[in-house]
């Protein structure tokens, strides 16, 4: 062998590159990476120049790429092969890159919203929220729906807020939030169903039509229990408001902190209503 090149035995090299011996055997079985040398003792030798060939292969398959094209690269290999593979696999290896990234941030706000439960001290207080980002669905029109079935608060569009959730998942705006409500002033003191849904989004996505939840001085309640316990916590907002002098400013946003994905039984359910006000001007 030549003195002026380092050599590796099978298990040097195997470790060298992190693998087991039969991986390297195995690839010399099917004609994909031999070594460079076999003695007459069957001994077989790695050269140094053989690394990072193997560490383009181990990098292909890692990516998953079937070794039988991984072969038929290796077989035909040319510096033009080698430009147009990697670019593809470049791109590729970025989109699972962004979609990983796209799972992280869905645990990290699921993660969020239990701590959040897990940091309520009072069901009531008053806080300073910062800008938030949302888009809507279409208005809702409660009086086709208390028309069909005789005024229910519990009602829902169910055309509409399915149509949200379409328009989220095909643009690929889901971001671990479930799906909230909105209700105006007027939808407020009369005692009103909700104007829309809506769903949480990240500023920067992809959409033209992002609405912006304003930042503010918010009222906000948290209540434990399903959907149709909610009308608790606004009638206990609104004697809030009314007592302590404050003004409705804005909208009032009801979101779900603990839903289906966390327990098993609705009435655990733990809900958080959001309402902008202002302190009442005397002057």
């Amino acid at each position: 062998m030549n003195n002026n090149i380092k050599y590796f035995s099978t298990g040097e090299f195997a470790k060298l590159c992190n693998v087991h011996k039969k991986t390297l055997f195995y690839y010399d079985e099917i004609n994909l990476f031999k070594p460079e040398k076999v003695m007459l003792t069957g001994y077989r030798y790695y050269s140094e120049y053989q690394l990072e060939t193997f560490n383009i292969i181990y990098t292909l398959k890692d990516i998953g790429m079937p070794l039988k094209e991984i072969k038929e690269y290796m077989d035909n290999r040319t510096p033009e092969n080698m430009l147009e593979l990697f670019e593809y696999e470049t791109k590729e290896i970025e989109k699972e890159i962004n979609k990983l990234k796209r799972k992280q941030e869905i645990m990290a706000n699921k993660i969020k919203l239990i701590k959040e439960v897990n940091n309520i001290k009072r069901d009531v207080l008053l806080e300073e929220q910062e800008e938030e980002y949302i888009i809507l669905s279409d208005l809702i029109d409660n009086n086709k729906l208390n028309s069909l079935i005789g005024n229910n608060k519990d009602a829902y569009d169910i055309d509409a807020y399915v149509n949200l959730l379409n328009l989220a998942y095909d643009n690929d705006l889901n971001f671990g939030y479930a799906g909230g409500s909105i209700k105006t002033k007027e939808d407020l003191l009369q005692n009103n169903n909700y104007s829309y849904y809506y769903i949480r989004v990240n500023k920067n996505c992809n959409y033209e039509n992002i609405i912006v939840k304003p930042k503010g001085t918010y009222l906000v309640g948290y209540l434990k229990g399903y959907y149709s316990k909610a009308p608790i916590i606004y009638k206990k907002l609104l004697q809030f408001i009314y007592k302590n002098d404050l003004e409705i400013t804005g909208l009032a946003y009801e979101d779900v902190l603990i839903d289906q994905v966390c327990v098993k039984n609705p009435d655990n359910f733990v809900l958080k209503v959001s309402i902008q006000v202002n302190k009442k001007d005397k002057n």
